[in-house]
């Protein structure tokens, strides 16, 4: 069996824009995500739309490489709204080049049980199999 670390995290939020600032980059992003995503398939294409409404991360890390191996992001409820990877969705944080240091470095984490983030990582098979699809 594998020794892996867990941490729990708040989501980092984007910082505060004028109104105007915010439709304009809004709108360029909307475009450029547009073209994007017609020659580029999306790493997270049943999730991507959530990634926002994610309040806290719970993030799985293999103890000896410190690489972020599953993902689960909680909402506001402390539900599970999506976890990765999971079907055709890599993951947010397991798809990147950050590393558990770079984690305890740059947020505010603390470590959790296996055992919690098993809890969690299950909760939302029974949440997706209840309504028979992904959230």
């Amino acid at each position: 069996m594998r020794k892996a670390t867990y941490i729990k995290f708040k989501a980092p939020k984007p910082g505060h824009q004028s109104q105007t600032d915010g439709i304009i980059k809004q709108t360029f992003k909307k475009a450029v995500n547009g073209i994007l995503t017609s020659l580029i398939p999306k790493a997270n294409p049943d999730f991507d739309h959530r990634i926002n409404l994610i309040e806290n991360w719970l993030i799985e890390f293999d103890s000896e490489s410190g690489i972020p191996e599953r993902e689960i992001g909680l909402d506001k409820n402390e539900l599970p709204i999506l976890k990765m990877p999971y079907k055709n969705n890599y993951g947010y944080w397991t798809d990147n080049n950050l590393v558990l240091k770079d984690f305890q470095e740059h947020f505010s984490s603390f470590e959790i049980s296996g055992e919690d983030f098993e809890k969690y990582w299950k909760l939302f098979d029974r949440s997706a199999d209840e309504k028979n699809e992904i959230f």
